[in-house]
């Protein structure tokens, strides 16, 4: 492979994700993607089946759900917000290196003064894979970084589904995915903002493990009601030690690389 025209700085790495050749950059003690985001980009991409229109990311971090969506998923537009400027500027570069300007357009904004960033009711879809854990749980992390991407000491999941009310066309869909434990909290402020939760599907470990995660398809101010989707099951048999439909969602497997370039979901946050 041809050496990148956009190098990594000295405090980031290249890291590679999904099977359509998605790079992006990423500080090497900050915050790094997880399995999430794949999880979360092929759910959005298959749940998605209203009117065609622009997805918007919330929280696009280094930019993996945006570019899978595009490049892997075949999305034809998407918005990616991002709160953290050195943030947007690594997601921004990654735009270019993969070849989306055009097709993923970075934005700098924060999700909590949604209005000043994207038009209301302009998108036909939402993602975001928001921080899970409440701002008081556990030791926040001394890095700013990873404080603001793991816990929700910048927004909190009411505001990221007040931001996706605002950006949804009427009957548009949002694509989240939490923590197991807050499915309750979550799919609550859901309904309570007029989203009619579609689709959920529970994220396990292996089969005979509690759920770690879940995934949640809604629809602004549209019941079409509720469908619970066979279990998601990470770990298998497949290559890289995953089962055979998360493999198929990698190439490389993420197993088969340095375990400091990605962390499995399935085992906590």
């Amino acid at each position: 492979m041809s050496e990148s025209p956009l190098p990594p700085g000295p405090d980031e790495t290249l890291d590679s994700i999904g099977t359509s050749g998605v790079r992006v950059f990423q500080r090497r003690t900050g915050y790094r993607f997880t399995l999430d985001a794949v999880l979360l980009a092929h759910f959005a991409a298959t749940e998605h089946t209203g009117a065609p229109g622009p997805f918007l990311e919330l929280g696009a971090g280094s930019g993996v759900v945006s570019l899978l969506l595009v490049k892997q998923f075949g999305i034809g537009a998407v918005d990616a917000l991002e709160l953290q400027p050195a943030v947007h500027a690594r997601l921004s570069r990654a735009v270019a290196l993969n070849a989306c300007e055009g097709q993923v357009r970075p934005l700098l904004g924060d999700l909590r003064r949604i209005r000043e960033s994207v038009t209301g009711g302009a998108y036909a879809h939402v993602v975001s894979n928001p921080p899970f854990r409440v701002a008081d749980a556990g030791v926040r992390s001394p890095d700013d970084e990873r404080a603001i991407s793991k816990s929700e000491v910048a927004c909190d999941a009411r505001d990221v589904v007040a931001a996706a009310r605002h950006a949804l066309a009427p009957g548009g869909g949002v694509s989240l995915v939490y923590s197991a434990a807050r499915a309750a909290e979550v799919l609550g402020l859901l309904t309570q903002a007029r989203f009619h939760p579609h689709v959920l599907r529970f994220i396990h470990a292996r089969a005979e493990a509690p759920a770690t995660r879940f995934l949640v398809h809604a629809l602004r101010d549209k019941d079409r009601g509720l469908s619970v989707r066979p279990p998601l099951i990470v770990h298998g048999d497949a290559p890289g030690g995953y089962s055979a439909e998360v493999a198929a969602l990698m190439d490389p497997p993420l197993a088969d690389r340095p375990s400091s370039e990605a962390e499995d979901p399935a085992e906590g946050d």
